[in-house]
């Protein structure tokens, strides 16, 4: 089945929503511009970018996911002032990675496929953006 940009999109919006509850924190989608997910515990609260990829298995190639870390049709990177978290959500393996956004400054992020199955990388990605949000 092929699935459009947009289905793959809410698809990892879900995975990172889901991910972000078993961290301990509560949820709500967002769903506008530069903005998917708001994160709340207490009295603080979270903006969160979301970005989905899907892993690509090229021929001669160790399989791996690219990220787009952009918008716009100028690919600018996306700019802090908009969200405090930016989400890389591996669909496969439906597994997430969160950076403070203000440390990213590159226009895509690739990773290989096996950097997902790391079963702490959720909780430790999380852990670290907080601790650079907060």
């Amino acid at each position: 089945m092929i699935l459009s940009h947009t289905t793959i999109g809410s698809i990892g919006e879900y995975i990172t929503a889901a991910a972000i509850l078993s961290l301990g924190w509560k949820v709500a989608i967002a769903q506008q511009d530069y903005l998917d997910l708001v994160a709340f515990y207490d009295n603080r609260f979270l903006r969160i970018q979301v970005k989905t990829a899907t892993l690509s298995c090229r021929p001669n190639r160790t399989p791996g996911y690219q990220f787009q870390n952009t918008s716009g049709s100028k690919k600018k990177i996306l700019t802090p002032n908009k969200h405090d978290i930016l989400v890389h959500c591996a669909l496969n393996h439906r597994r997430c990675v969160f950076y403070a956004s203000h440390t990213i400054n590159q226009l895509t992020k690739r990773y290989p496929g096996t950097y997902f199955e790391n079963e702490s990388i959720e909780q430790e990605s999380w852990n670290k953006a907080l601790e650079l949000v907060l």
